[in-house]
């Protein structure tokens, strides 16, 4: 077998020794990150049961049930994460799955009546949890150990892998290169014993020493090409491997442009039927918005006037024929007349509501300052009588219409005082720059609102308590509520019963951002 043979055959035994090595490393870091995920899994298993286990078995605070609860359905949730584990922690999961199966009945102990549990089912369930700590830490010593001989297995293989491609180098050295040198050696030896004749004197150099000193040049530089010729003959390989992977990754790279492209002019097609569906929408819009405004105008002007004809002639018979009827007659009239007034209100609001619902206004900068000041001139005379005290600081300009953030005031201001006991009312207007919005807050010392009607209060005709107690017609805060819509923001509350309510509307601030108005 040739020199070139013999190199080739001995990269190609390196070549499948590195190829192994690589594949063992892959299927072993597979291996790793399984039994790493399997020690993750019992690791949280042991936490969460230790979470159980730490609930008190005697104590019955308020909301322990649901405490308990929420840790024995975490545990179910941790143990259900996996369906298998390793071979060595197979049982120990059994286990652990009929250790927590086994806390059904302790758990049932657990009734939002009582707010704690039995102290036989508390001990039960502490036992069990207990256990399932315990199974759970010694499936995670063995996934720790298994690691640990699977990382002792790996280093003998990789040692064994290095011992074999040392044998390869020292086998390519004594069986190819050692030969090869030494015949070269003796073609030198024979070139030299050739030329032995034709050596000059050693005072000068001859053709001898010439041809032997080229000879000795030439041997290093095939010497040294032959080196280089391996060098770059690995390198060939690296980068033929790189070339390969960049190929494959430009070809995937390709199609997904294509494909890219492809979803690019669909979703252009489809945006274009979208804005055509929606141009469309946009003109029933209008015609229905022109529909609702009329019928509005309908409500507040023809309706009124059969319930104004009602409590006229209510009027006339209570005072023409006063001395005529009996007492029911007169509850019955009375009845007529709070009813015709009532609907009256409902439909001068339900007016107002579809005013500012389909209002077409365009938007300008409006001073928040001027806004308020106006609202609370519209209600002086109610702030003097109620002795009200409504103070503010540096309120922001928005784009808006100026009736409706008058309006939206209004109505806050008004529903701070009709909902406050207090001698002397108290309101405050403040507001702060959050996330590109203007936030103004509206805080009062009312009677407050219990959180679970913080969502309803902002229902049309939704009230929290009867008109005879606070009288009107369950509008302003839906009102408030689609002013701020409109207005492109959002209104929420935070109160607590007994200790005022704060309303919050957030306006998008203007791009650059206005400077507050001072007061």
């Amino acid at each position: 077998m040739i020199f070139k043979n013999k190199i080739r055959l001995a990269a190609a035994f390196r070549t499948v020794l590195i190829l192994s090595g690589l594949a063992g490393a892959y299927k072993l870091y597979g291996r790793f990150e399984e039994l790493g995920a399997e020690s993750e899994y019992l690791f949280n298993i042991q936490a969460k049961a230790g979470d159980l286990l730490a609930l008190p078995p005697s104590a019955k605070p308020a909301g322990s049930a649901e405490n308990f609860r929420a840790r024995y359905s975490a545990l179910g949730r941790a143990i259900g994460a996996r369906d298998s584990v390793s071979q060595v922690n197979t049982g120990a999961l059994r286990e652990i799955r009929a250790q927590y199966y086994g806390m059904t009945g302790a758990a049932e102990d657990f009734s939002p009546a009582s707010q704690g549990r039995a102290a036989a089912g508390g001990a039960a369930i502490g036992e069990r949890s207990s256990r399932i700590c315990l199974l759970a830490l010694g499936a995670a010593r063995r996934g720790l150990e298994a690691r640990n001989l699977l990382l002792e297995q790996t280093a003998l293989a990789y040692l064994s892998l290095f011992l074999l491609l040392l044998l390869a180098e020292g086998v390519q050295h004594y069986l190819v290169n050692a030969p090869f040198l030494a015949g070269f050696d003796g073609l030198k030896s024979r070139l030299a014993r050739i030329t032995a004749p034709f050596r000059p004197g050693s005072g000068s150099l001859g053709e001898t020493e010439e041809l032997t000193a080229s000879a000795e040049v030439l041997e290093k530089t095939l010497e040294a090409s032959m080196l280089a010729r391996l060098k770059l003959a690995k390198e060939t390989t690296v980068r033929l491997g790189k070339m390969k992977a960049q190929t494959r990754t430009l070809e995937l790279t390709r199609r997904k442009v294509m494909a890219l492209v492809e979803d690019l002019d669909e979703a252009r097609t489809e945006l274009q039927r979208e804005k055509k569906a929606l141009k469309e929408t946009g003109v029933k819009l209008a015609r229905s918005n022109k529909e609702l405004e009329q019928f509005a105008y309908v409500a507040s002007h023809d309706l009124k006037e059969p319930l104004r004809i009602v409590s006229s002639f209510s009027g006339l018979l209570s005072k023409r024929y006063a001395t005529g009827l009996d007492k029911d007659a007169r509850d019955f009239i009375h009845y007529i007349d709070e009813g015709a007034n009532r609907a009256t209100e409902l439909v001068n609001a339900l007016f107002n509501y579809s005013k500012v619902t389909y209002s077409s206004k365009e938007f300008a900068q409006v001073d928040c300052v001027t806004a308020l000041k106006k609202a609370m001139f519209n209600m002086k005379m109610t702030l003097d009588e109620r002795k009200a005290l409504v103070s503010f600081g540096d309120l922001p300009s928005v784009r808006g219409d100026e009736f409706q953030l008058i309006q939206l005031f209004q109505n806050l201001l008004s529903n701070a005082l009709k909902f406050n006991t207090s001698a002397a009312p108290e309101i405050r207007v403040s507001a702060l720059k959050n996330a590109g919005e203007w936030v103004l807050k509206f805080s009062d010392n009312g009677i407050g609102i219990p959180p679970e009607h913080f969502e309803r209060i902002f229902l049309i005709f939704q009230r929290l308590h009867t008109v005879d107690k606070y009288p009107g017609a369950g509008i302003g805060l839906a009102l408030c509520k689609k002013i701020a819509e409109n207005h492109g923001g959002r209104i929420w509350v935070e109160s607590k019963t007994g200790e005022g309510s704060a309303f919050f509307i957030a306006f998008p601030a203007a791009v650059p951002a206005p400077e507050p108005a001072r007061v």
